[in-house]
């Protein structure tokens, strides 16, 4: 048998057939970057350096306590929509039951994360790509947890640290606190004298903490707008028109805001 599958193999090797060697190990990037999160966190994010096979890439995330044990009933389960469309982001949510008080889940089994405690995202590097390889490489990132963030986004709060007109100098935005990195970036607009959004690329500072907006072309001398939806979250869930945490029943206030500003002469 072992004679024929290797008379084999050299057939194929000599007409030409190649087999596809599997990428060097790689880690995934994990969101939020914080080494410090809040009680009620919400969300954590995978994000794969290949496009992964969709079934099974939840089953190679797990969260562990401070021995290091896995932690069990923490996450929803799992769906083909958590994935981005070109399955590299996963996207994991913790149980709302448990994040939100006065619902049953939470009065059960309390939230999954305890203020003081420390906490391991893990994700195995077992998990198949596409092609059926493994990363190769465990990702863990470790953080502590503070008391619940129960203080929603108010941009009124907010820092803008002006560039200067006539360069493509970049809008840096304090926000004081750290907030969802998908939200930062498709909930925040720079609009132009005219109102249209201004072309241009976005980044992060430390933490999630901060935005910054760099222009594609330079400022113009010109009021300008920051233009904020209602949509905009922290790592809680919360909205500049409520908190995640808001009790049953109850909705958020729908809200706009635009904070106005001139770049430096």
């Amino acid at each position: 048998m072992i004679k024929c599958a290797g008379s084999f193999l050299a057939i194929l090797l000599s007409a030409g057939w190649a087999f596809a060697a599997c990428p060097p190990p790689e880690q995934v990037d994990v969101y939020p970057t914080g080494d410090v999160l809040p009680e009620n966190l919400l969300r954590i994010y995978a994000y794969y350096p290949r496009t992964m096979m969709v079934d099974q890439g939840h089953t190679h995330i797990r969260l562990l306590d401070e021995a290091g044990t896995p932690m069990s009933d923490v996450f929803l389960a799992n769906r083909e929509n958590l994935w981005s469309p070109n399955r590299q982001r996963l996207t994991m949510i913790f149980d709302p039951g448990r994040v939100k008080t006065g619902l049953k889940a939470h009065d059960r089994l309390g939230r999954a994360l305890v203020v003081g405690r420390t906490y391991t995202v893990e994700v195995s590097g077992a998990a198949l790509d596409a092609d059926g390889c493994p990363l190769g490489a465990d990702t863990r990132h470790r953080f502590t947890v503070a008391p619940a963030d129960n203080d929603p986004p108010d941009p009124a709060r907010w820092t803008l640290n002006m560039p200067k007109s006539g360069s493509t100098q970049p809008l840096i935005v304090d926000l004081g606190s750290a907030h969802d990195h998908l939200s930062l970036a498709f909930r925040l607009r720079v609009r132009g004298p005219d109102g249209t959004a201004l072309p241009g690329s976005i980044a992060l500072g430390k933490n999630e903490a901060s935005w910054q907006f760099t222009p594609r072309t330079p400022w113009a001398f010109a009021r300008h707008e920051l233009a904020i939806e209602d949509s905009l979250e922290d790592l809680a869930g919360n909205r500049p028109g409520g908190l995640f945490d808001r009790p049953v029943g109850t909705v958020a206030e729908p809200w706009k805001h635009r904070l106005p500003f001139v770049p430096e002469p």
